[in-house]
């Protein structure tokens, strides 16, 4: 019976040390203030992204001095490992931009009715 009992125990703990896996890194909070570049036609586009998080998800807003226009509100923000896919009101219609997590920034594309480029965010605050 108590060969029973080990053999119990030591499945058991082998079962419950597989399911765990080993830990990766954090999950990404993409809530502060961030430096933008949009390359828009050849052109960079410099501004300001700002992510906030509510009891919905999250909102914020995209804006540029470059362009005298108001600023984006960015209707959702979808974070899954360490791909983030930001969804705004652009001045042409719905603003997709699609970025990864990299050491020192978010870079990846955005996408609005015809045009689409890179774009690249580092955090200022």
């Amino acid at each position: 019976m108590n060969k029973r009992l080990l053999t119990g125990i030591l499945t058991a703990t082998l079962v419950a040390a597989c399911a765990t896996g080993p830990s990766g890194p954090p999950p990404f909070d993409p809530v502060g203030t961030y430096d933008f570049t949009a390359d828009m036609a050849g052109q960079d586009l410099t501004g300001t992204m700002i992510i906030e998080a509510t009891e919905d998800g999250y909102t914020g807003e995209l804006s540029t001095p470059m362009i005298p226009i108001p600023p984006a509100p960015i209707n959702s923000v979808e974070v899954v490992d360490r791909t983030v896919t930001i969804e705004a009101d652009g001045p042409e219609g719905l603003l997709l931009i699609e970025l990864v997590v990299t050491e020192t920034a978010l870079e990846g594309t955005w996408a609005m009715g015809e045009g689409s480029g890179v774009f690249r965010a580092t955090r200022s605050k």
